[in-house]
């Protein structure tokens, strides 16, 4: 999600896909709070073909044609009451707001409406340094070249505190943006000055140099923990997860996201430190 064709690290990296939805075990969240179960709501397409029926698609939809995914049997869904759906080799698909229940199994359907495009959640690349006075600008023209970039790159990625690499723009980027109006953007857990100065021995563009507090090794040990079985101890339906460079967290798609399951999981691995995003969210009672 780098916003160039550059070989950099990317700022949201390591995306894992997994495919199925099991039963849950534990606490699936499907009655949250633990007070008889809950009206969901999702922004998502819903898919038949001639191997199963209606299905709510969670976790990614595949941009074949026509499209396929994995999701959940919808029960109640009639194309007939419904417009914008479109067919192709014996597949039917749409997008659409669905509210209804679910089992830990199957979605029931009690709503169906216009599809709600969700807020926008592209990455924020924006230095967290403060800007230096004067403005982002090049501090050596001799050390700015794609190799350089590379070299800076990997030799903040070579630290064992390394918390991540991305880059953002002097200027609105374009495809003939030069490497020089590119910020160099180096996050680690510690010892910041000391790093500082080793990366502005590799690279005379603009710098930024910022403190996290966890390593990128550490999250994406977190993220392998979790998508090898993790989040199913904890009482989840995991769907697809991967690592936020930029906010240092570790995000994981799930089913639906119980208070008991979430709170298991704050415990675990500290609070925010796993961003759970559901699929199904609770929906307001009418």
């Amino acid at each position: 999600m780098i916003r160039s064709g550059l070989a950099v690290s990317a700022a949201v990296s390591f995306l894992i896909v997994l495919t199925g939805c099991a039963d849950p075990t534990g606490d699936s969240g499907v009655s949250g709070s633990g007070d008889g179960p809950h009206r969901y709501e999702a922004d998502g397409t819903v898919l038949e073909s001639a191997d199963h029926g209606p299905q709510l698609c969670i976790g990614g939809v595949a941009e074949s044609y026509p499209p396929q995914c994995t999701g959940l049997p919808i029960i109640g869904w009639d194309w007939n009451d419904v417009t914008g759906e479109d067919s192709a080799s014996g597949t039917t698909w749409g997008e659409y707001h669905v509210v209804g229940t679910y089992d830990g199994t199957s979605f029931t359907l009690l709503e169906v409406g216009r599809y709600r495009q969700p807020p926008d959640s592209s990455p924020d690349f924006t230095p967290p340094c403060p800007e230096p006075p004067g403005g982002w600008a090049v501090v050596d023209g001799t050390r700015v070249s794609d190799a350089d970039l590379q070299a800076v790159m990997h030799g903040a990625e070579s630290e064992p505190d390394s918390a991540g690499f991305w880059i953002d723009y002097i200027e609105e980027p374009s495809e003939f943006t030069p490497v020089e109006g590119i910020i160099a953007i180096a996050a680690f857990t510690g010892d910041l000055e000391r790093h500082e100065g080793e990366l502005r021995d590799l690279w005379g563009g603009a710098l930024c140099v910022t403190q996290h507090e966890r390593t990128q090794a550490e999250l994406e040990h977190i993220q392998a923990e979790l998508d090898g079985g993790a989040a199913r101890e904890l009482g989840l339906e995991p769907t697809v997860s991967w690592v936020d460079t930029i906010t240092n967290t570790v995000h994981m798609g799930v089913v639906v996201a119980g208070d008991a399951a979430v709170a298991a999981v704050a415990d675990r691995y500290g609070e925010g430190v796993v961003v759970l995003e559901p699929a199904l969210r609770v929906s307001p009672e009418v």
